[in-house]
């Protein structure tokens, strides 16, 4: 009898206690954000990804009236930023904007302290680039086919991107392949460097994304030979794409907001919503206008890191690329 009315009570309590965790995740929803929210950007200061986050951070702040601030955490392919974002309290006060690193990390590197898909919580797709195969102007090759024609007749022809590994070294690699062409990674730590050495004419070519040489671009102090979009970029319609160029080069940098893996569902949704309407403010500034802004559900989110994480493994482990 006393087993019965055991079993009796623990059929009401716990429907009462998922009823009662539930109410408080509504709760906390509602008045989120009571305190200041911080934004990791696993970059150093004044890249895409940095404009992106403190203008989302500036919006953000304009309609919560709560501080937003970016923290540069940079370093180690992004693995820096994503570690401390792994390890803060699920409660939608850290975030961090990802990138395509996020889905290439795990077939780069053995020992990361996080699991990329189980330690994180998406929120919203934000933001994609395609990436641009830069030259310097006295490279004498103005387009693909006369790139491998005089890659057949150098010795050695070095290219650069942003690192090991990242979106802009792996659409280098993957033009490598379908030109049957032999080129030289120069390794960089980071685009901006790069793109110096390129300007200054230390290298033939660079690899990066739209947004990195678009003003240099514009200024004729570099050229473009090709864009790695499916079709041509709205930012730079001239320059004509791999594809269609002959080679099956389609590729994107994006850049996606996640939180740490239990954060209340109620709170990633208000998150999600806000993104919706943040990407869609026609005031959003010059320097965003290179990159194409978009939004995604969660769930959405989720399965393109899915995606891409699945995309990218044969290739780097072919390469046997390694960060480690």
């Amino acid at each position: 009898m006393r087993r019965r009315t055991m079993l009796i009570w623990a059929a009401f309590i716990i429907p009462l206690a998922v009823l009662a965790s539930g109410d408080s995740h509504a709760q906390s929803a509602a008045s989120y954000p009571e305190r200041q929210i911080t934004i990791i950007v696993p970059f150093p200061p004044g890249g895409s990804v940095d404009v992106l986050g403190r203008t989302i951070a500036q919006k953000l702040n304009d309609a919560w009236g709560k501080p937003v601030v970016v923290e540069n955490r940079a370093g180690a392919s992004t693995i820096i930023g994503t570690t401390a974002l792994a390890k803060a309290p699920p409660d939608g006060y850290t975030l961090i904007i990802a990138v395509s690193s996020h889905t290439t990390n795990p077939s780069l590197s053995t020992k990361l302290p996080f699991d990329t898909e189980k330690d994180f919580a998406p929120i919203a797709l934000l933001a994609k680039a395609p990436v641009v195969l830069y030259a310097n102007p006295k490279f004498p090759p103005n387009n693909l086919k006369e790139l491998v024609a005089h890659a057949k007749t150098e010795t050695k022809l070095n290219f650069a991107s942003a690192g090991v590994g990242t979106m802009t070294h792996l659409t280098a690699e993957l033009f490598k392949t379908n030109a049957k062409v032999d080129m030289t990674h120069i390794l960089y730590r980071g685009g901006t460097p790069a793109m110096n050495d390129l300007i200054a004419g230390h290298l033939p070519m660079s690899f990066g994304t739209v947004a990195q040489a678009l003003p240099q671009y514009k200024a004729g102090v570099l050229k473009a030979l090709a864009v790695s979009s499916d079709q041509r970029y709205p930012s730079i319609p001239e320059v004509p794409t791999f594809k269609e160029q002959g080679f099956d080069v389609v590729t994107t940098e994006w850049y996606g907001l996640l939180a740490p893996a239990g954060t209340p569902q109620p709170i990633i949704d208000k998150l999600n919503a806000e993104m919706a309407r943040i990407v869609k403010a026609p005031d959003l500034g010059e320097r965003l206008t290179a990159i194409e802004l978009v939004h995604s559900t969660p769930a959405e989110l989720g399965s393109f890191i899915k995606s891409e994480t699945d995309r990218w493994a044969p290739l780097i482990k072919s390469l046997k690329l390694s960060i480690e």
